[in-house]
């Protein structure tokens, strides 16, 4: 496990890599809804308590010193072992995307709402751009890139517009 490369005392990024065999369960597929007596309430499993504390755990050592506060920009790059069936090409390689289950929206809300309870941010809504990536590595874990980013980097949202 590797320190993060800056915080923000020092810069207004943060890059770091968590060497591990990332969790596949999602927040979720670890929501239940139960009845307390006449009222609907819901809950999480066991196994989604287990997966947020594996979340809390590798993210821990990260915590940036402030909690980031303005605009920010987050990169997850999540990198699940290769399979022992991987083609020759693959393994040569040594990465290939990886396109079925876990969901990445999934897999990026129960991260995000990890890294929110740790601080790294002062509210879940300073992300204001994100980037998710999900491959098979012979090389494990999760990348994450955090940035403070000004209007002009995120880019203006009438470049979609046709006219």
């Amino acid at each position: 496990m590797g320190r993060g490369l800056g915080t923000n005392s020092d810069t207004d990024n943060m890059k770091f890599w968590i060497a591990c065999n990332p969790p596949r369960s999602t927040a979720q597929s670890q929501k239940r809804i139960g009845m307390r007596g006449k009222i609907p309430m819901m809950y999480t499993t066991a196994k989604g308590k287990a997966q947020e504390a594996d979340f809390m755990s590798l993210l821990h050592p990260f915590r940036p010193v402030q909690p980031y506060d303005g605009a920010l920009r987050l990169g997850i790059s999540y990198c699940l072992p290769l399979l022992k069936t991987e083609k020759k090409a693959i393994k040569e390689q040594g990465w290939t995307t990886h396109s079925k289950r876990p969901d990445c929206d999934n897999i990026c809300k129960m991260f995000q709402d990890t890294m929110g309870k740790l601080l790294f941010w002062t509210d879940d809504s300073r992300v204001v751009h994100l980037t998710f990536r999900k491959y098979r590595s012979e090389s494990p874990g999760i990348g994450v890139t955090l940035e403070v980013v000004t209007d002009d980097e995120v880019g203006d949202p009438r470049q979609f517009i046709q006219g």
